[in-house]
């Protein structure tokens, strides 16, 4: 099937900033009415939590060494992102963890400065229970036993909150048509000096899209989706408790289940459409436990892990009507233990070590019956690792050299893996932590690391798909082809270096400014890639891989797996956060009363809870206590105020005040998320009315970004011509603006992406495609009922929360054309984006 249509040009230009800017104007003008009306009003309802940390040396929940955060993030302006659950707050802060170093993945999670089960013990976490978050660059995660790829996220929670949550949501793409879906919520939670307790489920049925839903050239009508009809389900369970002389555990079981059903166009044999069902469920039973030994501080997680996905597709063979079923199981155990201990001391400070053991075993079985046909295949991977890291002090701040130097410290990290069905790895890296001045740090790092192909990328059975929509460039065609994928045995594995240098910068010590820039170059040696799309430097490389008929046309693409010569990218990424309070704050004697209220209420809890916050310090904080002891005196977090000064705004969520009472929450009577600290209510200036101001901007501009498919074929260029993808090249450069505003309980996030438009080049220049440049804009309008005056009356309102969320503001898709102007089928906007804007309003409430 071959085919392009028309599409009309749009008369005017983009323009960038205009379209960035605007979301974060139309946000704050709609809220500032409301804000406005709020100002003047005390309330009586919901009080502002202060945690007053005396010395301000360290922080409770600190990561491990002398690295501290890029960005520490306050309750006050958590809640000025609006999310309602960590999931979320990932999201939100998405500018904030990009990193280059690795492959995109999520950043490694910690909970208190330790290690945990998995991400799912914390996705659901409502944010109310967070008292601060801690955004570490890639080099932390190494002293947690893990690579350094990745952004660290350290959640520090509250030591008491209780409350059970209920959330319910529907949300609906502004075109008519199909993609409603609707989302009901409930959670419990329960924390109290070291205990955590939480239960959550959470269901969601999204409707599905048709071709006839949309402007869709050459579609089928209701006989073909674009998103199909789906229904999720999903179960958690987290419980942790000190388990006595200085050891804590956790365990954490799951259970993920997900039905889908599409159509796949008109059956030669009914007036029906041919299906695909699909159903995935997932397991997952996960522990965890920590504690001290002999100087050592050690963390243990291990996990057991199951997913089983079947379908069922309905084909047409040779005018005979067939069902394909296939069948996968991925089963795979882990366990690992991470020591640390400081060694020996130089004159600079301590020389510290973080030691990994890791194991894991996984099996994939599958089964198919394809035409008639039924194959099944097993693989297996064993994988033994070993990793260790040493953080080396060489110039300590004020002392000698450091008069004039700064601090400086080295750190050195090895690892090797073997993988039973491939083959030995080794790891080596070191860095180099430089603070030259109190405001500055720059940290530079080389990491050597050996990548294997995974398991089903060697192993997997060969497919073969028919009827597959690819735009062939030789033609300047979309035409359908039989696509083989499958495992390749003979892949190789791939050697990555990656430099990093970093510099951050905080001007002030009093205005919550910071500074980030962060150069990357990586190169990968035998890259394992998944094969790319069909663009004419491609076939020109993998002839092989390409079948064409007689005519010329494209019949077949063979889509295993392929090794690369070389890859390489430079890119540089800077920005810069900002935030500030909004509205008067405590005078300096209304602090000193604070403070002294604080100190008695926190003596009487002490003999109280002293023996169960020994424990948890001891065992789940273990990894924290050592950050304490290595970091030294002067670490605060940023945009905290001086002992004497204003109060940080680390308050409780909206509907801190509703367990009833001023004083301290003990034993099973807390009743409201109070925090470490006492909560203070009714002093005017300083409270629940004072909001925040944040804004943070970052630019990432690639450099080099090109892919040496073999020896002796031209370099392919991702940022003048090349692709790997269907999506285009790699967009040389990349902005991210977020900004939020909270006041008075009400509040306004958006945040918006634009990225630079690419091109691939096709066997003439009448057959290249352009791909414009993209800008998406998402807002989110949130109030928190419970602080509005209304809530004197309505006592129901207390920890209510109301959310418009509108995801792609400006409903903006990408446009692909050829030089003629017209589109191929394949790169139609809504074969891109079926979805395009969707608004989204959701309730939830807290019951304290």
């Amino acid at each position: 099937m071959t085919g392009s249509y028309l599409v009309s040009s749009s008369p005017f230009p983009r323009r960038i900033a205009a379209r960035l800017l605007c979301g974060v104007a139309v946000a704050t003008l709609c809220a500032g009415g409301a804000l406005a009306q709020t100002e003047e009003h005390e309330t009586d309802t919901e009080v502002e939590e202060l945690v007053v940390v005396a010395g301000r040396g360290n922080l409770p929940g600190s990561v491990i060494g002398d690295i501290t955060p890029e960005l520490s993030i306050s309750p006050r302006e958590i809640r000025a992102y609006g999310a309602a659950s960590v999931t979320e707050l990932l999201d939100a802060l998405s500018p904030q963890l990009t990193s280059g170093q690795g492959s995109g993945g999520r950043p490694v999670v910690l909970i208190n400065g330790g290690r945990i089960t998995g991400f799912a013990e914390i996705r659901d976490l409502p944010t109310e229970a967070i008292v601060r978050v801690d955004i570490l660059p890639e080099e932390v995660s190494l002293k947690y036993g893990y690579p350094a790829d990745q952004k660290v996220v350290n959640f520090v929670l509250r030591q008491r909150f209780k409350a059970t949550l209920a959330e319910a949501s529907g949300s609906t793409p502004t075109q008519d048509g199909g993609g409603q879906s609707v989302m009901g919520h409930g959670s419990v939670l329960n924390i109290l000096r070291g205990q955590r307790l939480m239960l959550d489920a959470r269901v969601t049925d999204t409707k599905p899209i048709y071709e006839g839903d949309r402007d869709i050239v050459g579609g089928e009508g209701d006989l073909r989706t674009l998103s199909s009809d789906t229904t999720a389900l999903s179960l958690n369970g987290v419980y942790a408790r000190p388990l006595g002389e200085g050891v804590s555990g956790t365990i954490n079981a799951g259970l993920d289940f997900t039905d889908s059903q599409g159509k796949l166009g008109l059956s030669p044999f009914s007036d029906d459409a041919l299906l695909r069902r699909s159903e995935t469920t997932s397991g997952r039973l996960a522990a965890a436990a920590a504690g001290a030994y002999a100087g050592w501080q050690w963390s243990y997680t291990g996990g057991l892990t199951q997913d089983v996905a079947k379908s069922s597709t309905d084909r047409d063979f040779s005018g005979l009507p067939y069902t394909d079923r296939t069948k996968s199981t991925t089963t795979t155990a882990q366990s690992d233990i991470v020591l640390n201990r400081a060694l020996w001391e130089l004159p600079a400070g301590r020389v510290s070590t973080t030691l990994t053991a890791r194991a894991s075993a996984t099996q994939f079985e599958s089964e198919a019956d394809r035409l008639g046909v039924t194959a099944s295949n097993t693989l297996d991977r064993n994988i033994g690792q070993l990793q260790a890291n040493f953080d080396v002090p060489l110039i300590a701040a004020g002392e000698g050299l450091g008069e004039h130097l700064g601090k400086l410290s080295a750190n050195v990290n090895l690892g090797y893996q073997n993988l039973s069905d491939f083959g030995d790895l080794q790891t080596i890296g070191g860095g180099l932590n430089w603070t030259p001045i109190k405001p500055l740090r720059v940290l530079a790092s080389f990491t050597r690391a050996d990548q294997a192909p995974t398991m089903n990328q060697l192993g997997d059975p060969l497919t073969s798909t028919p009827g597959v929509r690819v735009f062939d460039f030789q033609t300047g065609q979309t035409v359908e082809v039989t696509r083989v994928s499958g495992g390749l045995s003979t892949l190789d594995a791939s050697q990555r270096d990656t430099f990093k240098l970093g510099v951050s910068y905080k001007p002030w010590d009093k205005v919550n400014l910071n500074f980030q820039a962060n150069f990357v170059s990586t190169r990968t040696d035998d890259a394992i890639a998944a094969f790319p799309s069909a663009s004419t430097q491609i076939e020109d490389a993998f002839p092989d891989r390409f079948v064409r008929n007689a005519a010329g046309d494209l019949t077949l693409i063979d889509a295993r797996p392929v090794n690369f010569a070389k890859q390489s990218r430079d890119e540089l990424r800077y920005g810069f956060t900002y935030s500030r309070p909004v509205g008067p704050q405590p005078t300096p004697e209304q602090m000193a009363a604070m403070r002294q209220r604080f100190q008695a209420e926190r003596q009487a809890q002490q003999g109280q809870g002293q023996q169960g916050q020994g424990q948890q310090a001891q065992g789940r904080q273990g990894q924290g206590q050592q950050a304490q002891g290595q970091q030294g005196q002067g670490q605060q977090r940023q945009g905290e105020g001086p002992p004497d000064g204003p109060p940080s705004g680390d308050g409780p969520p909206p509907g801190a005040g509703m367990g009833g009472g001023d004083g301290p929450r003990m034993g099973g009577g807390f009743g409201g998320p109070g925090g470490g600290g006492n909560r203070i209510g009714g002093f005017g200036p300083g409270g629940p009315r004072n909001g925040v101001f944040q804004v943070g901007l970052y630019h990432t501009v690639a450099f080099k970004d090109e892919v040496e498919i073999r020896p002796g074929v031209p370099t392919l260029d991702l940022l003048d011509g090349g692709a790997l993808g269907s999506g285009g090249g790699s967009p040389r450069h990349q902005v991210d603006l977020q900004a939020n505003y909270t006041r008075g309980g009400m509040g306004v996030a958006a945040n918006a992406k634009w990225q630079s438009a690419t091109k691939v080049t096709g066997l003439t220049a009448a057959e290249d495609l352009e791909f414009s440049d993209l800008t998406t804009v998402n807002l989110r309008l949130f109030a928190d009922l419970g602080m509005q005056p209304i809530a004197r009356e309505q006592k129901w309102l207390r920890g209510m929360r109301a959310t418009l969320s509108v995801d792609n503001l400006f409903d903006e898709r990408q446009d692909v054309t050829t030089p003629q102007g017209t589109t191929p089928i394949s790169y139609q906007p809504d074969l891109l984006d079926p979805v395009g804007r969707t608004v989204k309003f959701t309730v939830r409430k807290l019951f304290f």
